[in-house]
């Protein structure tokens, strides 16, 4: 007789198996899950990590930095979270007022985006635009705000609609009165170049002009390239600063507005951050203070003597905050051009210069956290 296929001994092996299979694949598990590479690992909430002394302390003033869509206040190297996100909607992009009491901030949902103005404390003061539309055709995107030296006028880019191709979505610079209710006063400033992108991250001058960047097909490269642009009034063409082959980006104005930082990556995957005297109309030789990193978002000291700037760092590919010290302005004299230059090509179409005396190592603030690197870094004193 044969015997029955469930007996008592074979369950008992069968038990003692599976036990066995169960603790050789957990066992696995936690073996590799131990040499796991960090790029699986979620960083912690900026609020989350204990300050410590050291430089991110002794930053002076107040920084505004966005992480998973949270905006944060860092004050003597602690972090505060001011706006958080919720849902699929994100705060970014915030630009401080020239008194520091007050932000506006991009609030983006899914299909659109709208500026506020909130207190220093996060407390939401106005709605400043309203871009949702019963159709996503008709919804418009708000971005990259910035205030003038006065605080009375907003820039920021919005994009126009294509009467007739809904597809052609590029973002134009445009100006208005700060306040609710004043989108019927905006003022388009540029001409953006279709299907690229467009015109964006305006700069406002004391002059009442702006520097921006603007986007366009280099037919030499086959790529699309930013190119650092000066407009002195709306509707004017404007003028190049910087040449379209070395695609650059991300303007940033000393607080004296007397130099300008930009990221600069010639076409590749690979960032340097540049700076360069400005004496209102045209660039002096740039200055390259760090290379070779995938960094973006360069933002001046209120003291203008060093700049922040966010950097991938390690295998995560996380952003952290990173500071680069400055040497001392130059003269006047200085910042000029010391040959002469080519008569076939412009000031816009000059090389970077080396640096002319070594620079301090770039300073790592940061080294577990990751901060949005599209999203514009605010500081005051």
């Amino acid at each position: 007789m044969i015997p029955g296929r469930w007996t008592a001994p074979r369950a008992v092996a069968l038990a003692a198996f599976a036990v066995a299979w169960l603790a050789a694949g957990l066992g696995v598990y936690l073996a590799l899950g131990a040499h796991r590479s960090p790029v699986a690992t979620k960083a912690p909430r900026p609020d989350q990590v204990q300050a410590t002394a050291g430089p991110l302390r002794r930053l002076p003033g107040t920084l505004y930095l966005v992480q998973d869509g949270t905006l944060y206040r860092l004050q003597r190297g602690t972090f505060t979270p001011l706006l958080n996100a919720s849902g699929s909607a994100t705060w970014t992009m915030p630009a401080v007022s020239p008194s520091g009491q007050d932000l506006v901030v991009v609030r983006r949902e899914y299909a659109y985006s709208d500026l506020y103005l909130v207190d220093a404390a996060g407390n939401v003061q106005q709605q400043l635009t309203h871009d949702a539309s019963s159709t996503v055709e008709g919804n418009h995107w708000a971005l990259y705000p910035r205030l003038s030296a006065d605080g009375s006028t907003l820039w920021f880019d919005y994009d126009p609609k294509d009467v007739y191709n809904s597809y052609n979505v590029v973002m134009a610079v445009w100006s208005m009165p700060l306040g609710p209710n004043k989108t019927s006063q905006m003022r388009k400033w540029t001409i953006p170049n279709d299907y690229t992108g467009g015109d964006v991250q305006p700069v406002p001058l004391a002059s009442g002009g702006m520097i921006y960047t603007k986007y366009a097909l280099d037919t030499t490269a086959n790529k699309i390239l930013g190119q650092l642009w000066l407009s002195k009034r709306a509707g004017s063409e404007g003028t190049p600063l910087t040449p379209a082959s070395d695609d650059c980006s991300q303007p940033a104005l000393s607080p004296d507005g007397q130099r300008l930082a930009m990221i600069c990556t010639g076409g590749t995957q690979l960032v340097s951050i540049q700076v360069a005297t400005f004496d209102g109309t045209t660039l002096g030789p740039r200055q390259v203070l760090v290379s070779g990193q995938v960094a973006a978002q360069p933002t001046w000291a209120p003291d203008g003597q060093s700049l922040v700037y966010l950097a991938a760092q390690g295998i995560s590919g996380h952003f952290q905050l990173w500071q680069q010290k400055l040497p001392p302005q130059p003269s006047p004299s200085a910042a000029a051009p010391t040959s002469t230059p080519i008569p076939t090509r412009t000031a816009a179409e000059a090389s970077p210069s080396p640096t002319p005396t070594p620079l301090p190592a770039p300073v790592q603030l940061t080294t577990n956290l990751d901060f949005d690197a599209t999203s514009t870094i605010a500081w005051h004193v």
